[in-house]
């Protein structure tokens, strides 16, 4: 009998940290390969009380690290809380039992029939607000707690740079370097991520696995990359997604420039450093931003680059109703597709949150999605410099890269590029 594949988790969420009189639970949002579920976890009282001394908190989103280290100095586990909303990013360390780490690795376990039975119903269920039953202290003890968080932080940061050399790994590559004995082991094809299909959508058979993972048809390989036909002597290739996986990477020896949030005034000086290079990068732009940017977008098309959807407004589309994602959807690609006279086929989900409802109305506008698996985070760095160390302390082989049309990150963009052809890497982009 056939073994069940492992799934992969992509992010997990932090939306309540309740104490009952059973115990202490916290309930996360899981993005995995196969679609998003909510789960109740159960933890310690010890890690409810670091968790908490975070508190309050506003509303914002709240990304838990799915790795955990270990400090030989204090003898105990730590991990990072990120908090999130629009306009900046906090990270948090906290510190936390050998029980919270197994519980993640439990998450892990996606061959388990109770996950998949909670993934194959939760799904469905409506985004609850980050953080909506988190409970509140005194501001004293608050106070108190979060100074011992800083004071604690600013020991682990001096500890890992004596350990690394100085060199302190950023989060964004967490799926590539896990340290809870997950695999570490490289890609060799594309690795493209199956969603929930919505029903009658996509056809599957009674041999498929509870986890859903569409079996693949015979006449249907997995895509290759291809050399692009009319320019032969460029240097990077373009992979066809397939409409029913989210894809976050690549195979080894591939790379990926993805730029986020334009169209803006940078478009063109990016698009001229990648002519330059000899390479191409994929361009997810905001639908409202088109009409005071068409410019823009038509020297990005005109140029070989591939234009994807980052959707009508950059709102979180888990938020939105069925019927407003539809037109959302719609309207972000009538813009686009009024300029480059071609359609729309790749969608990128503001941050990264996607679940099945959504999934569904992207299928239904012939559209693929794509994620990332290194986020250069460039919106909060304050200079090029920061960006370029960013690049050279992550592994750049089967990276997407994700970047936003920033002042600085142009300035970065030629020594980023220069630095991955040096490590051989081919350029894809994305159709």
């Amino acid at each position: 009998m056939a073994m069940n594949e492992p799934s992969t988790v992509l992010m997990i969420e932090l939306l309540s940290l309740e104490h009952e009189q059973a115990g202490y639970q916290i309930e996360v949002g899981l993005t995995r390969d196969i679609g998003y579920a909510r789960r109740m976890l159960n933890i310690d009282e010890f890690t409810y009380e670091q968790l908490n001394a975070l508190a309050p908190f506003f509303g914002e989103r709240m990304r838990l690290s799915l790795y955990p280290k270990w400090d030989p100095f204090r003898n105990s586990y730590y991990s990072t809380l990120i908090i999130m909303n629009q306009t900046f990013s906090e990270t948090m360390y906290f510190a936390c039992s050998e029980y919270y780490v197994s519980q993640l690795l439990q998450l892990k376990q996606v061959n388990d029939p109770h996950v998949q039975e909670e993934i194959t119903v939760e799904t469905t269920s409506p985004f609850i607000p980050p953080a909506r039953r988190l409970r509140k202290k005194s501001k004293k003890r608050v106070g108190r707690l979060r100074l011992q968080s800083i004071m604690f932080a600013c020991l682990v940061v001096v500890l890992l740079s004596l350990r690394m050399g100085g060199h302190v790994m950023d989060r964004a590559e967490g799926l590539e370097g896990p340290s809870l004995g997950a695999s570490a082991e490289g890609i060799e094809k594309i690795v493209s991520l199956p969603f929930i299909p919505p029903i009658g959508k996509i056809e599957t058979t009674p041999s498929q696995q509870e986890e859903s993972e569409p079996t693949p048809e015979p006449s249907k390989p997995t895509p290759e990359p291809t050399e692009p036909p009319q320019e032969q002597t460029q240097r990077y290739e373009e992979i066809k997604l397939t409409g029913n996986k989210y894809t976050y990477s690549l195979p080894k020896g591939y790379v990926a420039l993805s730029f986020d949030d334009g169209p803006s005034k940078y478009t063109k000086e990016i698009v001229d450093i990648l002519v330059e290079h000899e390479v191409a990068a994929t361009f997810l732009f905001v639908g409202n931003k088109v009409a005071h940017n068409v410019e823009a977008v038509k020297y990005a098309n005109e140029h070989q680059m591939s234009i994807g959807s980052h959707s009508w407004d950059h709102s979180k589309m888990t938020d939105n109703g069925a019927n407003q994602n539809q037109n959302n959807l719609a309207k972000a690609n009538q813009a686009l597709e009024q300029i480059i006279q071609s359609p729309i086929t790749v969608f990128r989900p503001p941050y990264g949150a996607i679940n099945d409802k959504l999934a569904a109305k992207v299928t239904e506008q012939q559209m693929k999605v794509l994620l990332w698996n290194r986020d250069s985070e460039d919106w909060r760095r304050k200079t090029p410099e920061d960006v370029i160390q960013f690049v050279h302390h992550t592994d750049p082989s089967g990276a997407v890269y994700l970047f936003h049309e920033k002042k600085i990150t142009v300035e970065a963009l030629p020594a980023i590029i220069q630095y991955l052809k040096g490590k051989n890497m081919k350029f894809v982009i994305f159709k």
